[in-house]
């Protein structure tokens, strides 16, 4: 048997890539071939590309993209061939097409007309069908079927004679056929024909890229060959079975000794052909010297972060065996490249059908799988598989070569490269709603964090089951996390309406330029309507003191169905009268629930006046109604009117309310505040007899509010002989919180001396309520508490005021130190701070200037109590006015410890601060100061900011409420 030698197996490799499918949505899938497609140089072929997972009977080709590429072996990069979009069809090829009405029925096969060697490779089929993608693959393969002739068909020859038959193999494809020589006799079973007879040349290249072959076969038959049949066998993978061509021959006597002797020099010229042919067939196959064919990184060269994937190699066709080959990996940015890999064939046992063990490389990403084989035409070859684990920090835009050293190749390594691009694929954590309970009256927040991606550029979208939102998503600037990957966030506000339950809120994410996308999803499994609750109707409307009254109620417009009611009086609820509540019942118009709610009581005197609340109890929301039970002949009175409403410090206020329906015409009214009664400023008109005999009168307040009264409550009371107990009335007067002014630090004397005392004060005015919290610092340390006076005052515009003091002795190392006063006003969320250095009258300068502390004197943030502990932070915002979209700073100082000892981190929301931040020790080794710098959006218009710090033993923090300018 002999093989057609050359290129042999250099093509191989086109089945390496079989085709599969690749799943990137849910739901869509394209199924392609799993084995490759064959077929035959010149052919009109059709590669099929179905795709499934729809819900349709028919594809909307509207909404369809197909796009199919062409990934040759030799390419370093796939080509378009054809592209249809929105209708419209585009051949990169002549002659390319696609059929409307197989794409429609879910097959988008492409159709290739008069197809070429070149066009083998593996194809890619993408489809989009609007929202999802999918791909699959398929390899094609070209052939041509050989055309074979035997001759001569007969032939005659003279026993002990020479003759040659001759087997031709032409324009065949691939390169790769096996042609054997076979005797057939009469007079014996041996079928087996010497090898030292055959001689199968090296196949020959046409213009067309097919190939041929010749091979011969001695004849030196004796008389008894005589009727031989001889047989040309020829496989090719084009053949479903080897092709025979026979040839028979004809054995004859000698003739006369000149014919013998002519026969000799015409045999001996004859043989010396034969040797010289011989000669250079062994030379040729056996002894010249044959460079490898390379096909180098065929595979995906664009990989995932983390995702193992392969590059195959293929060295084919060298001689002689020894051979070196080496990768080499420069990594992006570095200037020399690193030998990560190294394998030599002599340190190779060379296999036929087995294959090497994955070898380790230098390099923790790769793994290189090698083994040397022996071909049948005396020629060699070293499949190469080459295990990838990518990381987008260690390979991305990192290039990947390999150099061959072999004898063929002149001293001159053969040279091959590929860059190399790693990705990172966005993950998308579970999206989070703003609440649990989702009302249609009331917006939700959706909020998805993206991350793990790389590169920076991605692209986001919302959508509500399968349509776009028209609401604008919030996307907050892509961050680098500590991974060395990008974050970013996402959030989408939306007011819900009845359709939407069921639906499904999905957040899509892909990096830009690339179709494959991840998605995240929240669905919204029940809508929560607030009930509507009417008011309370009386029945009678005029209700009387021990006769039956009926109050009801509708409660409407809700969703789920449960919910609980009750009736109170008062305070109390009302459990012995007769409470009867109507089962929801469903609007099949609305899809909402719809209940009446009644009780019945028999009111006794000292029901009047009191309020009877109907309370609605749904998903954990009480909507409550009230009704004042007014018995008829007894005194009403009506609530409190305040003139003017906008109750304001320091001005004049009226209180006025009236009294009716009341007999005889005696009757008491004190207005009170808390429990203390109000005389100045009170008054009562006279009762007058309105034309049913009832009586009905008038009683005011005049009043000038101060900061004592905010939050406090003022009432009126009546009294009657018809009450059992009095009526009242209460009102809170709205009057603002108002943070104090805060003058600068004074001391006396102004110019102490050692060791003499020392008395500091601040003045604070105009504050409401009178609660503050104030504390007094040397440096950082806390002064004692023993020492502070705080002696607070209303003034002449109705706001507190104050004069803060502290004293203390002073000594030596006290000149040049900065003295703080903290005033803290929890009402108002503010905390204002001055700053004092101390200069002692027996130094002649001080040590410390102080211009750049001004900045510093006033500022707001978040309430915090003062402490003595040294772990205490304060945050400062030291940025005046902070806008959004502009720099803003924050600082903190940290007490008695090193940035070295510490881990300090920040957060904005629940989210951690990524960048800006800066540490810095303090000269006087006091602690340290750590800082950051970011642009807050316009919905950080009041955002929390938070900074912890950690160490080996602990770990506290502080919080600071940011408002934007």
């Amino acid at each position: 048997m002999a093989r057609a030698g050359g290129c042999a197996g250099q093509r191989g490799l086109l089945l390496l890539g079989l085709g599969g499918v690749l799943q990137l949505a849910e739901t869509l899938q394209v199924l392609m071939g799993s084995t490759p497609q064959i077929v035959s140089l010149n052919d009109n072929i059709s590669i099929p590309c179905k795709i499934s997972g729809y819900n349709t009977a028919e594809l909307d080709i509207k909404n369809v993209g197909v796009t199919w590429y062409l990934k040759t072996p030799r390419a370093d990069q796939k080509e378009e061939v054809f592209t249809f979009l929105v209708g419209e069809h585009t051949p990169r090829r002549n002659g390319a097409s696609m059929s409307d009405s197989d794409l429609r029925r879910g097959n988008a096969a492409l159709s290739l007309p008069q197809i070429q060697f070149k066009e083998a490779g593996t194809y890619t089929c993408q489809v989009t069908v609007t929202p999802f993608d999918a791909q699959g693959t398929a390899v094609l393969e070209v052939v041509a079927q050989p055309t074979v002739s035997l001759s001569p068909k007969e032939v005659t020859i003279e026993s002990d004679k020479e003759k040659t038959l001759s087997c031709e193999v032409n324009k065949f494809y691939p390169n790769l056929v096996d042609i054997k020589w076979m005797k057939i006799s009469e007079n014996n079973q041996d079928s087996s024909v010497k090898a030292e007879d055959i001689c199968t040349g090296a196949s020959v290249e046409n213009e067309d890229g097919t190939f041929n072959v010749t091979s011969r076969l001695r004849l030196q038959p004796a008389l008894q060959d005589n009727g031989n049949v001889y047989r040309c066998i020829v496989s090719h993978k084009t053949f479903p079975a080897n092709l025979l061509l026979n040839s028979i021959l004809t054995v004859t006597a000698p003739r006369s000794d000149s014919s013998i002797l002519i026969g000799a020099i015409i045999g001996t010229i004859i043989a010396c052909i034969i040797v010289l042919g011989l000669g250079v067939f062994m030379y040729n196959k056996c002894f010249k010297k044959i460079p490898p064919t390379i096909m180098a990184f065929i595979g995906n060269v664009e990989m995932k972060h983390l995702e193992d994937t392969s590059l195959y190699c293929q060295f084919s066709g060298f001689r002689p065996k020894p051979i070196t080959i080496a990768f080499f990996l420069r990594k992006y940015l570095q200037e020399q490249k690193e030998k990560i890999y190294c394998w030599n064939s002599e340190k190779e046992d060379i296999q036929r059908d087995g294959e090497s063990a994955a070898l380790l490389s230098t390099s923790k990403n790769f793994q290189f799988q090698m083994h040397l084989k022996s071909l049948d035409n005396g020629t060699f070859e070293v499949p190469c598989i080459i295990h990838i684990s990518p990381n987008v920090h260690e390979l991305n835009k990192a290039e990947l070569s390999l150099e061959i050293i072999h004898e063929a190749l002149q001293q001159h390594p053969a040279i091959e490269m590929t860059a190399l691009k790693v990705i990172a694929i966005p993950v998308l954590d579970p999206i989070l709603c703003s609440t649990d309970v989702p009302r249609p009256d009331e917006p939700i927040t959706l909020t998805c964090r993206i991350h793990s991606f790389s590169p920076e550029t991605i692209e986001l979208a919302w959508y509500k089951d399968g349509d776009g939102v028209p609401e604008k998503p919030f996307i907050s600037d892509v961050a680098r996390g500590p991974d060395g990957l990008f974050f970013c966030t996402s959030s989408l506000i939306l007011y819900l309406g009845v359709e939407d339950i069921g639906r499904r809120f999905i957040c899509k994410a892909n990096l830009k330029g690339l179709r494959q996308h991840k998605e995240s999803s929240w669905k919204l499994e029940n809508l929560t309507f607030t009930p509507k609750v009417s008011n309370i109707v009386c029945e009678p409307s005029i209700p009387e003191s021990v006769k039956a009254v009926t109050l009801s109620c509708q409660v409407t417009d809700y969703h789920p169905a449960e919910c609980q009611v009750r009736w109170m009086r008062g305070f109390e609820e009302l459990t012995e009268a007769a409470i009867k509540t109507q089962d929801p019942q469903l609007d099949a118009a609305t899809n909402l629930y719809h209940r009446v709610s009644q009780v019945t009581f028999t009111p006794e005197p000292e029901d009047h006046a009191v309020e009877f609340t109907i309370e609605v109890i749904h998903c954990n929301r009480t909507t409550k109604k009230s009704y004042p039970l007014m018995l008829k002949d007894f005194p009403r009175i009506t609530s409190i009117v305040l003139s003017p409403n906008d109750v304001e410090y320091g001005k004049p206020l009226s209180l006025t309310c009236e009294i009716k329906d009341f007999y005889p015409k005696d009757i008491q009214v004190q207005w009170f505040q808390e429990n203390d009664v109000i005389k100045e400023g009170s008054s009562v008109q006279e009762p007058k007899q309105d034309t049913s005999g009832l009586f009905y009168t008038s009683s005011g307040l005049q009043l000038i509010p101060s900061a004592r009264d905010y939050g406090r409550k003022i009432g009126v009371k009546v009294m009657h002989k018809t009450l059992t107990k009095p009526i009242t009335k209460n009102v809170y007067l709205k009057l603002p919180a108002k943070s104090p002014a805060v003058s600068e630090i004074r001391a006396t004397p102004a110019s102490p001396k050692v060791n003499e005392t020392v008395c500091l004060e601040v003045s604070i005015s105009d504050f409401a309520p009178e609660n503050i919290k104030v504390a007094w610092y040397k440096e950082w340390s806390e002064l004692p508490k023993d020492n502070h006076n705080i002696d607070t005052q209303i003034g002449k515009n109705g706001l507190w005021f104050s004069t803060l003091k502290t004293q203390f002795t002073t000594n030596a190392s006290d000149n040049g130190k900065m003295f703080r006063c903290e005033v803290i006003h929890p009402a108002t969320n503010s905390c204002t701070e001055k700053m004092f250095i101390l200069k002692l009258n027996d130094f002649s300068t001080s040590t410390r200037d102080i211009p750049s502390l001004t900045g510093y004197q006033n500022h707001t943030l978040s309430p915090r109590p003062i402490s003595q502990e040294i772990n205490t932070l304060k945050i400062e915002c030291i940025t005046r006015n902070p806008k959004a979209g502009e720099d803003v700073t924050l600082h903190c100082f940290v007490h008695g410890r090193t940035m070295e000892s510490t881990f300090v981190s920040w957060f904005k929301g629940k989210y951690t601060i990524e960048d800006g931040i800066e540490n810095k020790d303090c000269e006087d080794e006091s602690g340290f100061i750590t800082s950051v710098t970011f642009k807050p959006e316009e919905q950080d218009k009041e955002c929390k900011i938070r900074c912890e710090v950690f160490t080996e033993e602990e770990s506290f923090g502080d919080s600071y409420i940011l408002k934007l300018a």
